[in-house]
């Protein structure tokens, strides 16, 4: 089965396509859509709608998974996210496509095990489970691609290795987590910010 999964914005959408097999789960695609901010909303609204709809028809996905709008400080950005979840969940519906909503937290603690991991801790499981490597193009589509596999471990379409996998990989975060920013900065010395 085929699963697209969004991480809605309006100068920035995040997408990824991930394939569960009957004892393999990959990454099909991932990437971002991106709309220039010069632009008024309508015409933002209008390409985002045209690349997922290209989307849709491209990979066939059955279902589409997308992350819910959350409040922020800034009102006019949430309105503006509102706009496109809304553009990408009618034309879903309209392609007859199965919708599922997942909050960043559920995303967060289905991956990681705890819904207060953070951002990177996120897309670390992404790519352990997809077995991808580190791109710019994953660090803009890694929030996609973990939506579309929270929707997978919640409709239970993962094959049992591959719960048993996943369960693997979280329980080995787990037992780490006393040192997983070190682990994580140890690997990762460019993301080290020195004040």
């Amino acid at each position: 089965m085929i699963t697209l999964g969004i991480d809605p914005g309006s100068l920035i959408t995040g997408y990824g396509v991930i394939e569960m097999e009957q004892r393999a789960i990959c990454a099909v695609a991932f990437g971002v859509i991106r709309t220039d901010a010069k632009q008024t909303m309508p015409f933002r609204l209008k390409k985002i709608y045209d690349d997922v709809d290209a989307l849709i028809s491209r990979y066939r996905p059955k279902r589409l998974s997308i992350e819910t709008a959350f409040y922020g400080k800034n009102v006019q950005a949430a309105l503006k996210l509102g706009q496109a979840r809304g553009a990408i969940i009618a034309l879903a519906m309209s392609r007859g496509l199965d919708v599922a909503e997942y909050s960043p937290r559920e995303v967060k603690k289905a991956l990681s095990g705890t819904g207060g991991a953070a951002k990177e801790q996120v897309a670390f499981m992404v790519k352990k489970i997809l077995n991808l490597s580190d791109t710019g193009k994953f660090s803009d589509a890694s929030d996609a691609l973990g939506i579309a596999l929270c929707d997978a471990l919640r409709k239970g379409t993962l094959t049992e290795q591959q719960s048993l996998e996943l369960s693997k990989s979280r329980n080995g975060s787990r037992q780490a987590k006393s040192n997983s920013w070190k682990n994580f900065l140890d690997a990762n010395p460019h993301r080290l910010i020195q004040s």
